[in-house]
């Protein structure tokens, strides 16, 4: 017992113990699209019938829907209606921590130098974490990315059997399946520029089965040319911060351009030269990366053993892999005591986080989302339609579906390019933008206290401010109906 409870054994189950307790704490800051996830599910598990048609707003009613995310929505409201919020935070941060778990059993320098690499990729990563579909994406990733890595290593067919049937999963989970295809072709790719022209046929082989078996979901042959339609769109980039490039002027980014430099100056000063294979993989998943910052994660998970396998040679070329090899001999009974607490410590750590946010969860719901002015709004029957924030959309699905339909939510695939800029060119009281309101004869608007918006609607006697709070600010169309007069008298 001694012997399994040294430091150098017990380290590695509380590294990711710790890694596992800053995924909940990301995911804590609940995501504004999960509110439409688990309406959906809950939809489609009441229903027993997957949407196909915009069934949520009042501005893209009956329009196509692509519901590609169906099997994670019916995950995220089963484990939601049993479970609770603890239950999410437990599996999705589960999913990140073993996502990572996989590429530190990739890489080289085990535990110290492969666990601070894991560290630096985490930490880089860590603003996309969040309990949302993307997620199971991460982990398929995750997947792919070692059962590729191990066959361009020793040539073994039998870890590619499994690629299939778990991309016939990822379809059927997110539409980020195409990033399971991708792989193949990079790796392919990598393959070629290594010369090892015999691993070649056998890759394309798995490309063919894995795109074989897309179609073997609720949207068919649609979902080839779904993923395309996304990454081509302008409107994604131009106003949803994850598909933007990482700005570096914002802290939250400031770990991925650690994780760069540092890969860079281990790749230059390392006595080892990486394969041209790996600096392909590199330079594709990073500018991918610097492109768009919802593939950070991807990067990360291709670079970190690639950065540990540099920073193990440049250790080793010194001598100082000596010491971080040395046996530690037989372990005395305070250093059994210390392994203890370096297991429980985060372990407790990881208890008390879910705890208080299941004790606090409106809180943390108020927090980011108009909690006291959906509920003023819902109680004082406010004329609808409602326009709404980008953001709050899921929201007010979540809490008033069946009652007001929503002007926008976060399924932007759903509203278009046009709709999405006429949408924020509203928000942002930019010219024109009483023509959104008057052509949904919008009646109530629900925003922030202080957008431009907010500024207008003040000065604008058609519009008569019912509701404030440091959250929300809501506005109804003088003389809309008679509940607006009653909803004034009742304030």
């Amino acid at each position: 017992m001694r012997s399994s409870l040294s430091f150098r054994n017990v380290f590695p189950l509380a590294f990711f113990l710790m890694i596992f307790a800053l995924a909940i704490r990301q995911s804590a800051f609940i995501d504004p699209d999960l509110w439409w996830h688990l309406q959906t599910g809950q939809d489609i598990v009441t229903s027993r019938a997957i949407p196909q048609v915009d069934i949520y707003s009042f501005t893209k009613a009956g329009s196509e829907w692509v519901t590609h995310e169906w099997l994670s929505e019916v995950l995220i409201y089963g484990i939601f209606r049993f479970v609770g919020w603890a239950g999410l935070l437990i599996v999705f941060s589960g999913l990140i921590t073993a996502a990572f778990y996989l590429t530190y059993r990739r890489c080289t320098g085990k535990p110290y130098i492969a666990a601070a690499t894991i560290l630096l990729a985490v930490v880089a990563s860590s603003p996309l974490f969040g309990v949302r579909p993307q997620m199971i994406t991460l982990l398929l990733a995750s997947i792919f990315i070692t059962l590729l890595g191990q066959y361009s290593s020793d040539g073994l067919p039998k870890p590619l059997y499994w690629m299939a049937p778990l991309m016939l999963l990822w379809v059927n989970f997110h539409a980020g399946y195409a990033l399971g295809l991708g792989l193949i072709v990079l790796y392919t790719i990598s393959l070629a520029i290594d010369r090892k022209w015999s691993l070649i046929p056998r890759l394309g082989l798995m490309l063919i089965a894995c795109t074989a078996v897309v179609p073997l979901n609720p949207n068919g042959f649609r979902m080839f040319s779904y993923p395309l339609e996304t990454l081509r769109s302008p409107s994604m980039a131009a106003f949803i911060q994850e598909w933007a490039s990482p700005d570096f002027h914002k802290a939250m980014f400031l770990p991925l351009a650690l994780f760069l430099f540092v890969l860079f100056g281990a790749l230059a000063l390392s006595p080892k030269r990486a394969r041209a294979g790996e600096v392909f993989l590199v330079f594709v998943t990073g500018l991918a990366a610097l492109r768009s910052a919802r593939h950070i994660p991807i990067f990360a998970l291709i670079a970190a053993p690639i950065l540990a396998e540099q920073v193990w040679a440049l250790i080793s070329a010194r001598g100082w892999d000596v010491r971080l090899l040395a046996s530690e001999g037989s372990t005395p009974r305070s250093a059994v005591v210390f392994a203890l607490l370096l297991l429980l410590a985060p372990a407790a750590l990881d208890v008390a986080l879910i705890k208080h946010f299941v004790s606090n969860q409106p809180a943390y719901e108020a927090m980011n989302y108009p909690r006291a002015a959906v509920d003023f709004l819902a109680k004082k029957q406010l004329p609808g339609p409602v326009y709404n924030r980008y953001g709050w959309g899921g929201y007010l699905i979540r809490r008033l579906h069946g009652e007001y339909p929503v002007y926008i939510d976060g399924r932007a695939d759903v509203y278009g390019d046009k709709f999405m800029y006429e949408a924020f060119n509203t928000h942002d009281g930019r010219n024109g933008w009483e023509e959104s309101l008057n052509k949904f004869s919008i009646r109530t608007v629900l925003i922030e206290p202080d957008v431009p918006l907010a500024s207008l609607l003040r000065s604008d006697e058609q519009w008569q401010k019912v509701y404030e709070d440091q959250q929300a600010v809501i506005f109804t169309r003088a003389g809309a109906n008679d509940t607006y007069q009653a909803a004034v008298q009742r304030k």
